[in-house]
């Protein structure tokens, strides 16, 4: 009895106990600086539902296949199924029918999180963005965030190549918002300009051109949070809020001080 305790223990149990470790860190390494595994409830159960199965096709595997290759380590098998997550490069020889079946649950899975992280980082980005009055606003935040950005480019690990191409993205991406509430300044100084020659009211139309105006100048702050939301960490999110909730006079005197 206590040999079959054993043998189920080291067939099947250590692989998928030496698995689960070995998935996470590959997940952490295959969406880094795509997503927050850890970022919402929804993300953490849709990594732990790749842990899991990772674990349990590796639990399997050992179970089912090692009794006819005895030479392999159990903990091996557990090894061998976490680090398939690694990205691998695509090659021109097609995948065996067999595999391609064993492996469905896993790729569906894996597409799951990875939508499950786009969308989590499109509504925090869009929380980040909501409630401003005026594109003046929206103008001040990025700025702030745009700093915040470059203040943090230089951290341990990242390569010099990794620091130039964040710094560029931080850059265009605050010129790109520069640019879209400068357009929506300049069609709203026109618009009210032609209402106060003519003394009338916006048309719906204008009223349009000036909602659109100020959504794209939205759309590229939340372009712009994106890379805090990827290349930061939860902590830092607080930092983000903070600049956020900054009353608007001390904004005042941050303009005036560039």
């Amino acid at each position: 009895m206590a040999g079959v305790q054993t043998s189920v223990l080291s067939e099947w149990v250590l692989p998928a106990a030496v698995c689960a470790p070995v998935t996470w860190v590959c997940l952490v390494h295959r969406f880094r600086g795509q997503g927050r595994l850890l970022g919402t409830v929804r993300s953490v159960s849709s990594a732990l539902a790749v842990v899991l199965w990772t674990s349990a096709m590796a639990a399997l595997a050992s179970g089912l296949l090692l009794p006819h290759a005895s030479s392999v380590p159990p903990a091996a098998v557990g090894v061998v199924a976490g680090a398939g997550l690694v990205p691998k490069k695509r090659t021109e020889q097609a995948e065996h029918p067999v595999m391609a079946i064993v492996t469905l649950g896993h790729s569906l899975l894996i597409n799951s999180l990875m939508l499950r992280l786009q969308t989590d980082r499109a509504d925090w980005c869009a929380r980040m963005t909501g409630g401003f009055d005026n594109c003046w606003e929206i103008d001040v935040f990025a700025d702030r965030v745009a700093r915040h950005l470059r203040a943090r480019v230089d951290v341990p690990g990242r390569s010099p190549k990794g620091k130039s191409g964040l710094v560029t993205s931080i850059r265009e991406r605050y010129e790109d918002v520069r640019a879209a509430v400068q357009h929506a300044d300049t069609l709203e100084t026109e618009i009210e300009k032609a209402c106060k020659d003519e003394q009338r009211e916006r048309t719906p139309q204008e009223a349009g051109r000036m909602l659109r105006a100020f959504g794209e100048a939205e759309h590229f702050c939340a372009y712009l949070l994106e890379l805090a939301h990827a290349h930061g960490k939860r902590s830092d999110d607080k930092k983000i809020i903070a600049l956020r909730r900054q009353p608007l006079y001390a904004a005042a005197a941050e303009v005036a001080a560039r």
